[in-house]
């Protein structure tokens, strides 16, 4: 399971600018968010060098809030979980993807795409619990 506390500590380990992307994105979380034990986050893109961080935050209250970082602003998005359409979870041998599908807005989560080889595998894990949240909140 990726945590709160997982990210902390990535963002102090590295001197990048995605590690730097990372602390804006934790200072904006601590000041603005409540987590937790039900908070489900997606980390889109971490150890993902080349492409921008976004961490997606799956909130107790069916909040899907995203969060991303460009030349020093931090961009946070609310999306009311109700308004979801449908999803989509797709899962095979070694990699899964999921899709949420909104009226005016697809996100895919595709752990072989969204993290480096080492970490696919708890990426499809975190699939799993985010899956898990939609049924719980589905009822």
């Amino acid at each position: 399971m990726i945590t709160i506390n997982q990210l902390r500590e990535n963002s102090m380990r590295y001197s990048d600018s995605q590690s730097v992307a990372l602390i804006y994105l934790l200072k904006v979380i601590d000041e603005c968010l409540v987590f937790d034990h039900k908070t489900v986050i997606y980390p889109k893109n971490l150890y993902c060098r080349d492409k921008s961080l976004i961490l997606y935050i799956f909130t107790s209250d069916y909040q899907l809030i995203r969060l991303s970082y460009d030349a020093e602003t931090v961009s946070m998005i609310t999306r009311d979980l109700n308004h979801l359409i449908k999803s989509q979870y797709l899962i095979s041998n070694q990699e899964s993807q999921l899709s949420l599908m909104f009226e005016d807005e697809i996100i895919y989560l595709y752990p072989k795409m969204d993290t480096t080889s080492p970490y696919v595998k708890e990426f499809n894990s975190q699939l799993i619990l985010i899956c898990k949240y939609l049924q719980e909140k589905g009822k």
